[in-house]
């Protein structure tokens, strides 16, 4: 993806969280009520130099987008008793730039998928408005 003076990369994270953090984080975000499916990714921004970001795109159900102040801070809670002190990763709402999800889904890295259905909506939605766009979308 690319805007007008950044070319964003989202892919496979090159330093993916060690086995014991990965499955806490996979369960505890498993039992999230908010969380409908979530991508583990690392996002890389060509104009900013170091390291890409590990990144979590969190999906969250309809309920959840209602109070989206509530929803990020039991993500973000989530996350912070799951990981070590010493990994950081950035949270980012997906429901909110949802033009991003052909782009995330496209890096093949589904963490957690606790609601099939509302993923499929979201692709298929997310399908249309890059149809309307005249943009090429991705099938998961």
């Amino acid at each position: 993806m690319s805007g007008d003076d950044h070319v964003i990369r989202i892919g496979p994270p090159s330093r993916p969280l060690d086995p014991e953090t990965t499955r806490s984080l996979h369960s505890a975000l498993s039992v999230c009520p908010d969380v409908a499916f979530a991508h583990l990714v690392d996002v890389d921004v060509e104009s900013v130099e170091g390291e890409p970001n590990l990144s979590l795109f969190v999906w969250l159900v309809p309920e959840g987008v209602g109070s989206l102040r509530g929803s990020l801070n039991l993500v973000s809670e989530v996350i912070a008793g799951a990981i070590p002190k010493d990994r950081f990763v950035d949270v980012l709402i997906l429901n909110s730039v949802p033009e991003l999800l052909a782009d995330v889904e496209s890096a093949g890295c589904l963490f957690v998928e606790r609601d099939p259905t509302e993923r499929w909506r979201a692709i298929a939605a997310a399908r249309e408005v890059l149809d309307q766009a005249g943009g090429h979308p991705t099938t998961p």
